[in-house]
């Protein structure tokens, strides 16, 4: 089952970041305990996605967060999402799926209309002519202005619900992001970035998850990964429920398997209780509630102690506490753990995925472009990142196929659609996980298990600059900031404009920065865009209105 998410949208501009919500939803699904529900308290989560920018151009976009915080619509109060210490991600690595980055509980529950974030640092690592060596890569660090404080206003404002879990997907579009100033002077950061919220409504990407296998149940198709999810002051292994259907697939690089396709029942076998997996695949936008437990006064074991609390019994059936470091990692579904401050359901997943590709031994993560299209179950692919890395700069690469009982290489799209093997195209974006077989001594072959690519992909390019004339809602002339825009040398582009445009019209002062949706397009305005060329000249769906107000000392 794909999720459906509704798209809240920031945008960053100026050679720091400026931001703000342009719209968000309601919350996700049900979880927290019964005390949550009581006190009105609920559970955010935070994943971390990207778009992607131009490899040519850099070979890492290093965003460094500081902390996130929901503000309260009506007292102002600042609830801590994430507070430290700060971590560190390489953007053009999250090209294709979203990762967790943390969780939080006790969030009072009410209307939210603003997300302040903060962000420490934002690196540009350039890419240069030796793609298998960055460590003599040219760097550039573009100032934060309000020492990266950015405050992002919701068009429509969402809720947190006691008892319930809204997890928000921060998806940041590098490559309508970042631009060349005028004569390789230096480079214009302009984020675009979104915030979703997982809900119907909206298609999101793939997930992918990397933790230790808790519990398996063989009869339900499920498993569940446990220390996952990162999180914030919460008293919880972290854990996630993975359920398995038709269109999933199991990969084995243990032993002599080499990474080859396997029956989920070989998964789905106690033997592999402790062991490590990646998880790849489509998060559910409903969590189930945790169970409704009510401890009376007289039961809460002393400090340090911990009570096995088994929800098929009375009070007074209760075994005597222990000490919480003998609290065993595999407890039964039934049984939670109470502390002298409450109940913890450790093993309670944070999220739901169904699963489709899961790996199980060491997987390699090949980024690049199809080089040459498939035949005969094969492509060859132009290499441009690898993790862990490598250093061929093509590679071919083997579509492994599947048997009666079990799935061969699964093939998506960036959205997290299965597609068919001749969506793999030669020039289109693609990532691949898979293993790696010598085939002769200098040559290797990569034994796909997972293959993304990017069937939307039209060589979309960044484009700024002044408008120089206006007509009506269908197209505008513009001077552009770069000497030539699609072949062409001029300082007059016409732009045609989709009539679905989505338009932001964004004030930056010295305090801060404001957006609002759509604008009133003028002469001279400062406008950024992302775009294709055709046949007719530029053609977008996208247009950012500038409004520069800040001064600046002499």
């Amino acid at each position: 089952m794909i999720p459906f998410i509704q798209r809240i949208a920031l945008l960053v501009l100026g050679i720091g970041l400026i931001t703000a919500l342009a719209s968000c939803g309601g919350s996700g699904g049900s979880s927290g305990g019964s005390s949550d529900a009581i006190e009105g308290k609920g559970t955010v989560g935070i994943l971390l996605t990207d778009k992607p920018a131009d490899p040519s151009l850099f070979s890492s976009i290093n965003a460094s967060i500081e902390s996130i915080a929901l503000l309260d619509s009506e007292s102002g109060d600042k609830i801590e999402l994430y507070s430290g210490p700060t971590k560190t991600f390489d953007l053009l690595r999250l090209r294709n799926e979203s990762i967790p980055f943390s969780f939080k509980d006790n969030v009072p529950s009410g209307r939210y209309c603003k997300i302040r974030l903060i962000l420490s640092d934002l690196e540009l690592v350039l890419a240069d002519d030796t793609p298998e060596d960055s460590t003599d890569n040219e760097t550039y660090h573009p100032h934060l202005p309000g020492n990266g404080k950015l405050d992002l206003l919701a068009r429509d404002c969402f809720h947190v619900v006691a008892g319930e879990i809204v997890t928000l997907q921060l998806d940041i579009d590098a490559g309508n992001s970042i631009h060349i100033v005028g004569n390789n002077k230096g480079y214009n950061v302009r984020p675009v970035v979104f915030i979703d919220v997982l809900k119907h409504g909206f298609d999101g990407k793939l997930v992918r998850l990397h933790g230790s296998i808790a519990k398996i149940d063989a009869e339900q198709q499920k498993f569940l990964l446990c220390h996952a999810i990162p999180t914030q002051y919460m008293n919880t292994r972290g854990c996630v429920d993975v359920h398995l259907g038709e269109d999933s697939a199991f990969f084995d690089n243990e032993g002599s398997m080499g990474g080859a396709p396997r029956p989920l029942s070989e998964l789905l076998s106690n033997d592999n209780i402790g062991k490590q997996v990646m998880v790849v695949g489509w998060p559910r936008h409903w969590v189930k509630p945790h169970f409704d437990i009510e401890v009376p006064e007289g039961h809460y074991p002393p400090p340090g102690e911990c009570k096995l609390w088994d929800i098929n019994l009375e009070p007074g059936q209760q075994a005597a506490p222990i000490d919480c470091d003998a609290v065993p990692d595999d407890l039964p579904v039934d049984i939670v753990v109470v502390t002298h401050e409450g109940v913890h359901d450790l093993y309670h997943p944070l999220m739901v995925v169904d699963g489709l590709v899961v790996e199980l031994g060491e997987f390699l993560r090949v980024e690049g472009e199809v080089a040459t299209s498939v035949d005969a179950n094969f492509f060859s692919m132009n290499v441009a990142t690898a993790d862990p890395v490598i250093t061929d700069v093509m590679l071919d690469v083997m579509l492994q196929q599947g048997g009666d009982d079990f799935n061969g290489t699964r093939i998506v799209s960036k959205s997290g659609k299965l597609v068919d093997f001749s969506a793999i195209l030669a020039s289109r974006p693609v990532q691949v996980d898979g293993t790696m077989e010598a085939l002769t001594s200098v040559e290797q072959l990569l034994k796909a298990a997972l293959v993304i690519v990017d069937t939307d992909y039209r060589g979309a390019r960044q484009l700024t600059g002044t408008v120089l004339d206006v007509n009506g809602s269908d197209s505008l002339l513009l001077d552009p900031d770069v000497d030539s825009v699609c072949g062409e040398t001029n300082d007059m582009l016409k732009v045609e404009l989709a009539e679905n445009l989505e338009m932001l019209t964004v004030t930056i002062t010295n305090e801060g920065s404001k957006i609002v949706p759509d604008g009133d397009l003028a002469i001279g305005q400062s406008v950024g865009m992302n775009g294709v060329c055709q046949a007719s000249g530029y053609y977008t769906d996208n247009l950012v209105i500038v409004d520069e107000q800040r001064t600046f000392p002499p």
